[in-house]
């Protein structure tokens, strides 16, 4: 990763993103499949229903990887790093920042719970990629945000009933 560190960025977070989805998927059926409809509660990504493919595409691939790593991994992330503080909490404050976000925007508790988890991950592929520098960390963070979304977008197409 050294002699190339967007590249091997943007490997960590591709393989981060696959990641997370394996973690989050199963989580989330084994919630749908205990919980009703009501105790889950909605998505933040409920304002995407009815749009088309191209534009859950923009949105969820491109411009929410982009926008969500700025505020809820780069900021916190560095404002914690100038304070001196450990890399757990500097991940876990990340990660409640970023699911704080989605419950903000309307997620419930199986939303807002796999946000926490994906934002720890992708918190951490910051921070591991951060000794090549920031640039490379929001890198890594951005692409595991993408992929991870790119894939939960591929597998809801694929099957809707699961959405």
């Amino acid at each position: 990763m050294a002699t190339h560190p967007m590249r091997g960025a943007m490997l960590l977070g591709s393989c981060v993103g696959a990641i997370n989805c394996l973690i989050c998927v199963p989580l989330a059926l084994a919630a749908m499949a205990l919980l009703t409809p009501q105790q889950l509660g909605g998505s933040a990504a409920a304002s995407l229903e009815g749009a088309g493919t191209s534009m859950m595409f923009w949105m969820a691939v491109v411009w929410a990887p982009l926008f969500e790593t700025v505020l809820g991994h780069w900021l916190p992330i560095e404002l914690l790093r100038r304070f001196k503080v450990p890399a757990m909490v500097c991940m876990l404050a990340s990660a409640s920042l970023f699911s704080f976000g989605h419950v903000m925007n309307g997620a419930g508790i199986l939303h807002g719970s796999m946000t926490f988890i994906a934002g720890c991950t992708f918190a951490a592929s910051y921070l591991i990629a951060r000794s090549m520098g920031p640039g490379p960390a929001y890198v890594a963070a951005a692409t595991a945000h993408a992929s991870s979304n790119g894939l939960l977008l591929c597998l809801s197409l694929l099957f809707p009933a699961l959405g």
